[in-house]
């Protein structure tokens, strides 16, 4: 028999104290409703950088709104780097597509899933905590920053999106699959389109999903690449293709031009 030894209201007051806890370390709670042409989205901010990804939804990255928008009632959509769910959210607000996430980084793991649960959108989007690599494996994330909504984490190798080695402030145990693998062994809804944003191991993705990218049931990938490292570019490009995919897009937002990510974009691939 469980017996409550916190006396009537304990979650209540447990939920006070947490959000004074976070406040007091600058972690206010803000539920950001952004409307879109797909629905209203509604997103839960643990402090500024979530609140910033939440308020650029639909200018951070025009490309990738394009892209999702044109796809069609009944996809399957895989998010992979899904940071806080941002583009997860927007593919399954309007119910019609379905996404498996994939977010290794345990506070953006913590927020994607209180953001499906803020937009009612469990039947249709479900994030897991895995690092899709080149094989199954355990290992660990090399984290720069633990903060809410942080990017640049690699796992396994302490690598970002430039090439450059980096030292952790944090190494967070984490299990690796193969997205080859993680389809063989669980047998998830295919997708028909790959959405790729992981800061540095693109090629070990790709790698580990020559099986996936040579089904004829997934129709497109989009995948973030520095266009300054024209040599391991091209190795992710080539192995995309060899998929029987072609190049059909290379851009990102007006937004980065003449700043640190200017030679970052998004390459958009079409069977």
């Amino acid at each position: 028999m469980f017996i409550n030894l916190f006396g009537q209201g304990w979650r209540r007051r447990a939920g006070v104290v947490l959000r004074e806890a976070m406040s007091s370390n600058g972690y206010d709670e803000v539920i950001k409703e952004i409307v879109t042409s797909r629905g209203t989205v509604c997103f839960y901010c643990l402090g500024t950088l979530p609140l910033w990804r939440a308020e650029t939804l639909l200018t951070k990255e025009p490309e990738t709104i394009e892209w999702i928008d044109s796809m069609e009632g009944g996809d399957v959509l895989f998010d992979v780097g899904a940071n806080v769910g941002v583009y997860t959210l927007y593919a399954a607000i309007n119910k019609k597509i379905k996404v498996l996430a994939f977010e290794p980084l345990a506070a953006n793991y913590f927020l994607i899933n209180r953001n499906i649960e803020e937009n009612g959108l469990s039947e249709v989007a479900t994030a897991y905590c895995l690092a899709l690599n080149d094989e199954d494996m355990i290992g660990s994330m090399h984290i720069q920053n633990t903060g809410f909504g942080s990017a640049v984490s690699s796992f396994n190798d302490p690598v970002d999106h430039n090439g450059n080695h980096f030292t952790a402030k944090f190494e967070q145990g984490m299990v690796g699959m193969s997205l080859d693998s993680f389809i063989d062994k669980f047998q998830p809804d295919f997708p028909t389109h790959i959405k790729i944003d992981v800061d540095g191991i693109e090629d070990k993705i790709i790698k580990g999903a020559v099986k996936t990218l040579a089904d004829p049931r997934l129709k497109s990938v989009s995948i973030e690449l520095d266009e300054n490292r024209p040599e391991y570019t091209n190795t992710v490009i080539v192995g995309v293709e060899a998929g029987g995919f072609k190049l059909v897009a290379k851009r990102h937002s007006p937004m980065f031009e003449g700043t640190p990510y200017a030679n970052i974009f998004n390459y958009q691939f079409r069977r």
